[in-house]
């Protein structure tokens, strides 16, 4: 291992160990920073020695994290001290706005409708400054909690790891999406040292006896302290539940079987082989679902049967993409005249970062940024590259 990144990691398993938790923030900063720097590497921005990434992806995963906590049926602190929200005590900031959310839509859908709405940026008219708030909320739960605190026992000194931009949060009127949240929310940063070890071995410090094991059991002596009995699996349960975003594979799927219906045959996107059975169509995760959580269109393509049971969870080589841009693009581009808002939202949002001045320019930039994701995997995180 280079020592420098050694030396990162002890010293942030040092700051783990001794700062004090009288919150669950730290761990949601670090698990969240983690899932940053090895996800939206194309949003990373070099300087000083330290790498900045858009604060709104830090707010927007705080958020999914908390929320089934929040959503609950027994209340389950998150600050040392903290009681149901009917006594007098302190509580998570942001724990009003996210609970009423979560409360509105617990019989309509729950965490999952909720996030498709959010991505959709089809948050209703009613919840839109309850969201804002919440926003705002966390936000200043960031950057006044562990952004500023992180590293204080190991320093002495604030902000001796994490810096922000000190910049307003000007989301424009309007729905809230999160190409609007990368955009206006302003920036974080750390150390670029630390920025390789997470992107090197964030899996594992964010695994079983680490971070969220760590989280979980913070939760359980904070719930057994107000008198709640709370197990160590029902909470590791609730920290590593993700919003189920199936119904849009449901939807890519109706898509090309309408669309092989039209035609009577559609290419496979790996292997140019004719599909012309409904039977043989299956919708393949570009970056497995397993691995990237993404349930995004331009993340869903038409494979064969039989190469998509070939393909399993392997991540396509970048020679591969290249050999298949066009055919790639093409169903791109049929989702863009299909579901423009949609996949324009999308595309932004986790592949390029970055509004298009033009279809081609997107285009152009999401192909790219796929290529460094899949040579990311391959590369840095050691996943096997796939052929057919």
């Amino acid at each position: 291992m280079d020592p420098r990144l050694l030396e990162e990691y002890r010293t942030l398993n040092t700051i783990i160990e001794r700062d004090k938790a009288v919150t669950s923030f730290k761990y949601a900063l670090l698990r969240g920073t983690i899932e940053i720097c090895q996800q939206h590497a194309h949003l990373a921005e070099p300087g000083n020695g330290r790498i900045w990434y858009p604060l709104g992806l830090l707010i927007e995963k705080w958020i999914l994290y908390y929320y089934p906590l929040f959503e609950h049926a027994q209340f389950i602190p998150q600050l040392n001290g903290e009681r149901p929200r009917n006594q007098s005590a302190k509580k998570v900031l942001f724990r009003k706005e996210l609970t009423e959310i979560a409360e509105w839509y617990r019989d309509k859908g729950g965490f999952s409708a909720f996030y498709m709405e959010y991505r959709r940026g089809m948050i209703p008219v009613d919840l839109e400054d309850t969201f804002r708030k919440l926003i705002q909320k966390v936000r200043v739960a960031i950057i006044d909690g562990p952004i500023q605190h992180l590293g204080y026992s190991q320093h002495g000194v604030l902000n001796s790891v994490f810096d922000w931009d000190h910049s307003r949060l000007s989301i424009p009127r309007g729905p809230v999406t999160p190409d609007r949240l990368v955009m206006h929310a302003g920036k974080f940063s750390i150390p670029a040292d630390l920025a390789s070890l997470f992107q090197y071995f964030g899996s594992f410090i964010t695994g079983e006896g680490t971070l969220v094991s760590k989280w979980a059991d913070f939760t359980v002596t904070a719930a057994r302290a107000q008198g709640h009995s709370l197990s160590r699996e029902q909470v590791l349960d609730l920290l590593t539940r993700t919003p189920d975003t199936g119904r849009q594979v449901q939807e890519a799927s109706r898509f090309y079987h309408q669309l092989l219906a039209d035609v009577g045959q559609i290419a496979c996107v790996w292997s140019d082989q004719a599909i012309t059975s409904h039977r043989n169509l299956h919708i393949d995760h570009v970056l497995p679902f397993s691995l990237w959580k993404n349930n995004d269109f331009w993340n869903l393509m038409p494979t064969h049967e039989k190469v998509n049971m070939n393909k399993k969870d392997m991540i396509p080589s970048p020679s591969l993409l290249e050999r298949r841009e066009d055919i790639i693009r093409h169903y791109w581009q049929l989702y863009y005249e299909s579901y423009k808002e949609t996949f324009s939202r999308e595309i932004v949002s986790t592949l390029t970062g970055i509004p298009a001045k033009n279809e081609e320019d997107l285009m152009d930039t999401a192909f790219r940024n796929l290529v460094e994701k899949c040579s990311y995997l391959i590369d840095v995180r050691g996943y096997p590259a796939w052929n057919p």
